[in-house]
């Protein structure tokens, strides 16, 4: 039950509602069986990309092109998830887990390159719905002690999606009579945790409390309250600043950290000479270690706090991302492919306490949405795209994959400048201890 200073949703104390550490376990197992799919669904497009290519006989470019399509789903996705301040987290999230597990299925019935774009550009909106709805749910109801470990389990579920995509692809899943088509079949597994934990899933209490605080105001007034803010309302002077602080730093780490992920196992097949059983192996050390990754971030970041802690995954991120592209011993690269993904994947939960620590319980599902389904898409569209176009064996001004992902990937530095330079502290608290950026 949320405790009396629930009145006042923004009150100065940043722990003011507390949950049964029963339902915050049960809540987060929920969470994370989405997080889980969403990791599944992104790795299926990366490690498959050879085979696609091939079923729909289309160049680099043109795959470059369709992740372009698909991606934007996640843009539409911001139209989607600020109705989590109108509608409520759990709703919400339970109609984006549903949607997203239609259209992944549906995936598997395209009949040609631009069904396949089409389709999952519906399924990532759903998938970038729950994600930011995910967030915000975690740093509602989890109190400031246990947030970053929370956010890192959720995470480190969407690394074990990849992993699992990589030992299908290991055991020959898609060797089988439906080819790469039987991975997003696999995708209708979320109805069943949907209907699972359906019924235990409750309204955080933040955003109860704010509901109930707009009805009395209404009341009290005889209006009609106001339960659809302004889409524009994160973009007030007050707020401006560290939407577009936070904002440009999902886009510089965005866009090179999708733009390797998207393309690696296809450089490994294609310009090292990887096999699929070379790749799978890879892929899931990678991703199983990786997870470690997620899980330490959200140590570092309550213990030593978020900007340093974001500083050095930034780093480690650059250094061991551009090495990966330019080494060909294989046993170096793996090192550097766990490294990657270690940093790279690892950094989220600390980019997700930036993204909505800095705002208040009213408009932060909004905050949230133009974050991550805004900010972030300019950063996951233009990644894969631009190392398809300049990465193209035929047509790319570069030529090469590696090299074109060794250059994309100095984005980092601006990211590591504007984290040092101008992002707040935030550990332990939420928007309500009047956090500012630094100037």
């Amino acid at each position: 039950m949320a405790t009396e200073s629930a009145r006042n949703p923004t009150a100065a104390d940043p722990v003011t509602f507390t949950r049964d550490r029963r339902y915050l376990r049960s809540l987060l197992l929920m969470l994370a069986g989405a997080s889980f799919f969403q990791g599944y669904d992104n790795q299926i497009f990366a490690l498959l990309l050879s085979d696609i290519q091939s079923d729909f006989r289309v160049g680099e470019s043109t795959l470059g092109a369709i992740n372009i399509v698909s991606e934007l789903g996640t843009f539409a996705a911001f139209f989607v998830a600020r109705g989590s301040d109108r509608f409520g987290r759990r709703a919400l999230l339970l109609w984006s887990v549903a949607g997203y597990t239609l259209f992944t299925a549906l995936t598997a019935l395209s009949w040609d390159v631009w069904s396949f774009a089409s389709m999952q550009f519906l399924a990532r909106v759903f998938v970038g719905t729950e994600y930011a709805v995910s967030v915000t749910i975690i740093v509602e109801e989890f109190p400031a002690r246990r947030r970053g470990r929370a956010l890192g389990v959720l995470l480190a579920a969407g690394a074990f999606g990849s992993v699992v995509v990589a030992g299908l692809l290991g055991s020959g899943l898609q060797d089988g009579p439906l080819g790469w088509r039987t991975f997003y079949l696999m995708g209708l597994v979320p109805l069943v945790v949907l209907g699972v934990y359906r019924r235990r899933l409750r309204e955080t209490e933040r955003f109860a409390a704010l509901q109930a605080a707009r009805a009395a105001r209404a009341e009290q007034t005889a209006r009609v309250k106001r339960a659809d803010p302004s889409f524009l309302l994160p973009w007030q002077p007050r707020y401006r600043r560290p939407l577009v602080l936070v904002g440009l730093v999902y886009v510089f780490t965005a866009i090179p950290h999708y733009g390797a992920t998207a393309w690696w196992a296809f450089y490994a097949e294609r310009e090292r000479g990887y096999g699929s059983g070379e790749i799978s192996f890879f892929v899931i050390c990678a991703y199983g270690l990786g997870i470690v990754g997620y899980l330490l971030c959200g140590r570092a970041m309550e213990r030593f706090g978020r900007r340093p802690t974001a500083l050095v995954y930034a780093a480690g991120a650059l250094v061991s991302t551009a090495v990966l592209f330019q080494v060909g011993d294989k046993r170096l690269a793996f090192a550097l492919v766990v490294l990657s993904v270690v940093f790279g994947l690892g950094i989220r939960p600390v980019l997700g306490a930036f993204a909505t620590e800095l705002f208040p319980t009213e408009i932060r599902g909004q905050t949230a949405a133009w974050i991550r389904n805004v900010f972030e898409i300019v950063g996951t569209t233009a990644g894969p795209a631009v190392v398809g176009l300049l990465g193209d064996h035929t047509i790319g001004a570069i030529g090469t994959i590696g090299d074109t992902v060794t250059a994309v990937v100095l984005l980092y530095l601006p990211v590591i400048w504007l984290i040092w330079r101008y992002m707040p502290e935030t550990r332990g608290r939420l928007h309500e201890d009047r956090l500012v950026t630094r100037s």
